[in-house]
């Protein structure tokens, strides 16, 4: 009987704990496991937002095309590594394919491509290797022509789930303006020029379905639980880009650099009423559609400056494009006036340092007119010192150099102008040629720019509207920063470069058959604390008298069949205006 009771006291602790872990598990815990039994037995897949479309003012730049998401079932693949083996190496034709799936975090970029194929051999191979997952990410943003082959190979568990990947219908066709779009730790993002500067507006919001499955979780369940979040596609960028010109000035660029032997070239044209940048690039550039994000250690340098925008992104120091800016400062501030003269017979001695004429000659007593026409550097310098450094540097500061333009671009530098108690009189003198100080190609158009439109420095930008998928439109109108100079001083220093250039020696500008007004500008490169003559930055910017619509800058980069902007830079931009003059209505003779 004794037995009998303490089995059925022992029997009764039994059961009323097993009632007590079942109403913990049911009552008191179960809303969690609810949840957990819920998303066990559920599968969450994106649908993807569509990237917002780049439009040119002649065609559309960037857009979205098909791609495929490739999503595997560990618990159909028999030989992960095997299936790994026959994955990878259909992937890898997609020369994007590491632009939208990064190497795993944490782990050294490799040598070579072979040892990168083998780190996603063993990366998709862990991933097969999940037995217990429904499903597994293989790859991101798969182009048809992969995803046909891979479902060539009748692989067990493989599906295919619907993407869109970026897509530029004219290829690298200014590319430095639109920069590129790649996958990194939060995802995909554009980076650089337009796609890095207004991705916000361009990415839009991913949506998204679940669906819940069976316990065996092999098949959907009809009635079961469904939650769907529709995508929200990104914004529409309008540009003020002009495809035509565009598209030219790349063409010509391209020829330059290969001609002159020069490492690199850009250019830019804006409108100086509005600061809309109609063309803008460099060469060598790249393609957004078409280039890895992994590249070998060895390449990377050349890569990385290719994928810049060397207009808004190199600071270099001017040179001779500076000294209109330095004679429009010194008639604004009336520290000098039209009559202003100088004495030229022999070099300017300043303490230990001596300034000479750029081709050591020397032409006696000389006016604004001639200054500007032989590129005196020895006139620049009295004239910035007739100036004073303090006036000076404020029109440099004012005109916008030293300070970033404000462009709608990403990666644009502000470059360099000294602060005033570091301004010695050798730095004065300097500055007023374009040496010590530090700009970009942008800051110089722009200057130029406020003194072709009557004195104002305008805001440059290359987005004139965003519209919304829902039809709403944001419109970005002409931005006046601040007038630099009076009406009367642009007007001043625009004839006067007229009257350089119809008396300048540059056989270029005569058998032009425009009427054009402009300035070189080379400077020689800082090597080891020293200017080195032979590499030079040579440039050239100018305008068509007749309406100037447009300002027009030429750069090159270390041109080694001359290092002087005459010989390089100028023919160029000759050549490159009489190209696009018709597209704005501009007849020889005119």
């Amino acid at each position: 009987m004794l037995r009998l009771r303490l089995a059925l006291l022992i029997s009764l602790i039994a059961s009323s704990a097993l009632v007590g872990k079942l109403f913990y598990l049911q009552v008191i815990q179960g809303d969690r496991y609810r949840v957990e039994a819920e998303r066990q037995r559920s599968i969450t897949v994106t649908i993807p937002a569509e990237r917002g479309r780049i439009f040119a003012s002649g065609g559309l730049l960037a857009t979205s095309e098909e791609a495929y998401r490739v999503v595997a079932d560990p618990r159909l693949i028999e030989d992960p590594k095997k299936t790994a083996e026959k994955i990878v190496p259909i992937l890898f034709e997609d020369s994007r394919f590491l632009s939208y799936n990064p190497l795993p975090s944490g782990l050294p970029a490799p040598a070579d491509a072979v040892n990168l194929k083998n780190i996603f051999v063993e990366k998709l191979t862990e991933l097969l290797s999940l037995k217990d997952r429904l499903g597994v990410d293989l790859a991101r943003k798969v182009p048809m022509a992969q995803v046909g082959k891979l479902k060539s190979q009748a692989i067990p568990g493989l599906n295919f789930y619907p993407d869109n990947r970026r897509f530029y219908p004219e290829g690298g066709l200014a590319a430095p303006i639109l920069g590129f779009v790649a996958f990194d730790q939060d995802g995909e993002r554009g980076y650089n020029g337009l796609e890095g500067y207004y991705d916000g507006d361009l990415r839009g919001r991913n949506g998204s379905i679940r669906r819940e499955y069976n316990e065996k979780r092999t098949e959907p369940i009809l009635v079961g639980e469904s939650t769907a979040v529709d995508p929200q596609n990104g914004s529409d960028l309008y540009l003020t880009i002009n495809r035509a010109v565009q598209a030219t000035l790349e063409r010509k660029i391209a020829q330059g650099v290969k001609r002159y032997g020069a490492k690199s070239g850009s250019f830019i044209v804006l409108d100086p009423e509005t600061g809309y940048i109609l063309a803008m690039g460099n060469y060598p550039s790249f393609d957004p559609g078409n280039f890895n994000a992994w590249v070998s250690p060895k390449e990377k340098t050349e890569i990385k400056k290719e994928m810049r925008n060397l207009g808004l992104a190199t600071t270099y120091e001017p040179g001779s494009i500076i000294k209109p800016i330095t004679v429009a400062s010194g008639l604004d501030s009336e520290k000098i006036d039209l009559d202003w003269k100088f004495d030229d017979n022999g070099k300017l001695k300043i303490g230990i340092y001596s300034i000479d004429t750029w081709d050591g000659r020397h032409w006696g007593k000389q006016n604004l007119v001639q200054l500007l026409q032989k590129s005196n550097n020895i006139g620049s310098a009295k004239l910035a010192l007739e100036i004073g450094e303090e006036t000076l540097r404020s029109y440099f500061l004012n005109f916008g150099f030293g300070s970033s333009t404000g462009i709608d671009l990403a990666g644009e530098e502000s470059g360099l102008v000294k602060n005033l108690r570091d301004w010695r009189q050798i730095d004065l003198a300097n500055a007023g040629f374009g040496q010590g100080i530090g700009v970009t190609a942008l800051q110089m158009a722009s200057a130029y720019a406020a003194v072709v439109n009557g004195g104002v420095l305008m805001k440059p930008q290359v987005v004139e509207k965003i519209v919304g998928r829902d039809g709403r439109v944001v419109s970005f109108q002409a931005e006046p920063i601040r007038r630099v100079i009076s009406q009367e001083t642009a007007d001043k220093v625009v004839e006067l470069l007229r009257k350089a250039d119809v008396g300048g020696e540059s056989a270029a500008l005569r058998n032009l058959n425009y009427r054009v007004a402009g300035k070189t500008g080379t400077a020689e490169i800082a090597v080891g604390g020293k200017y080195d003559l032979k590499k030079t930055n040579a440039t050239f910017i100018g305008f068509p008298l007749r309406d100037r619509s447009f300002v027009m800058l030429i750069k090159l980069e270390e041109p080694s069949s001359s290092p002087y902007a005459a010989f390089t830079a100028l023919p160029l931009w000759a050549e490159a205006f009489r190209e696009i003059a018709p597209l704005f209505g501009i007849s020889p003779g005119q």
